[in-house]
């Protein structure tokens, strides 16, 4: 399956934590649990917006908070049969942790909107009004649709975030190579 444009969402299926680039905190989160879990981490041409490239530093915090949130809340024992709910429930309490952890919730335990723009607006990205646009929609929509479910309503705004970042940055995503051989096993 060579080189595609995915929404981070597709591909990796977790939510949000990052805590320099609130536009791609979910795609952070995605290349660290690869890392923690798989070992390796799928490749990321990051198109018109190189400054979302997280820093070794960053790179290293992150896989560090992952793995205090882990520690905190290991994963069910290996052999155990787990069903879809508890994998979700697990995986949305690491993430829970780890925006918890980086302080991207206020005193009020709701999401902090005005840090993720700033965070934004400090990239200086090129296409940085079209994203920043699409941070005031997805806002938005993430608030109207769950005004009293904070990991939901932060789940729709970083999976509406990936969609239009993917999409005006054009960042491109290979799988590793063991992925590959995953799906193009699967399809057989």
């Amino acid at each position: 399956m060579g080189t595609s444009s995915f929404s981070v969402l597709c591909l990796f299926g977790f939510t949000s934590v990052f805590e320099s680039s609130s536009d791609m905190k979910f795609l952070v989160l995605a290349l660290c649990l690869a890392v923690v879990y798989a070992q390796e981490a799928p490749e990321v041409n990051w198109g018109k917006c190189p400054q979302l490239e997280p820093t070794a530093e960053e790179q290293r915090s992150k896989g560090e908070v992952i793995q205090a949130c882990l520690e905190k809340n290991p994963p069910p024992a290996e052999g155990e049969s787990l069903t879809q709910e508890q994998i979700d429930a697990h995986r949305e309490t690491i993430t829970t942790c780890a925006l918890k952890t980086e302080g991207w919730f206020g005193a009020d335990n709701k999401y902090n909107y005005e840090r993720a723009k700033k965070e934004i607006q400090n990239k200086n990205l090129t296409p940085g009004a079209e994203i920043l646009k699409k941070h005031d929609e997805c806002s938005k929509e993430a608030q109207e649709n769950f005004p009293d479910s904070n990991i939901p309503q932060v789940q729709l705004y970083q999976a509406c975030m990936d969609f239009h970042i993917t999409k005006i940055c054009e960042i491109k995503i290979t799988p590793p190579p063991q992925a590959e051989g995953a799906a193009a096993s699967a399809s057989a």
